[in-house]
């Protein structure tokens, strides 16, 4: 499989389950006690719901400027502003290929949401919250909440005078 399993609680409990866990998982990891598991879950994909919709936006503005996005995309990831993102997603995402079958926009949100829960619980300042709380909120808001949260690139661009990634036929002719 190629998910990655946070896991809380008992270690020796954890490695009676790991020939399952094998089975359907390409990392598992033991995070700690009860509990712990969800809160690594929350803070990874905190993280990919930020990078997820600061890439859109770079991707949309590029696009607005006029850039060529495969360049723009071979710029990011060999510079500082690689991430999952732009390593995996966008490269597809701009050739139409939304990778259909994720996480939904409604999903990652929840998710955005339970981060801040803990984070306020916890006592943490969360500044960068905001963003990616704005950039799926406008996504489900547009229409997009159970459409993979990839497409959270065209809600941003829906808002930016209706920019699309993917070339249009003339620029595929041009």
């Amino acid at each position: 499989g190629a998910l990655t399993l946070m896991v809380g609680g008992r270690r020796d409990v954890l490695e009676s389950a790991r020939p399952i866990l094998d089975l359907f998982s390409a990392k598992v990891f033991h995070c700690g006690d009860v509990g712990a598991g969800h809160t690594v879950k929350l803070l990874n994909n905190f993280l990919n719901a930020i990078s997820l919709s600061a890439t859109a936006e770079v991707m949309v503005a590029g696009r607005k400027a006029g850039l060529d996005l495969d360049v723009l995309l071979d710029v990011l990831n060999s510079s500082s502003g690689v991430n999952f993102a732009t390593q995996n997603r966008f490269p597809k995402i701009i050739h139409g290929d939304y990778l259909e079958g994720g996480l939904t926009n409604s999903l990652m949100m929840k998710d955005v949401l339970a981060y801040c829960d803990l984070a306020a619980g916890l006592g943490v300042t969360s500044p960068n919250s905001s963003a990616p709380v704005a950039a799926f909120g406008l996504a489900i808001q547009l229409g997009y909440a159970d459409r993979i949260s990839n497409t959270v690139v065209d809600a941003i661009g829906d808002l930016s005078g209706n920019v699309r990634l993917q070339p249009t036929t003339n620029e595929d002719n041009a």
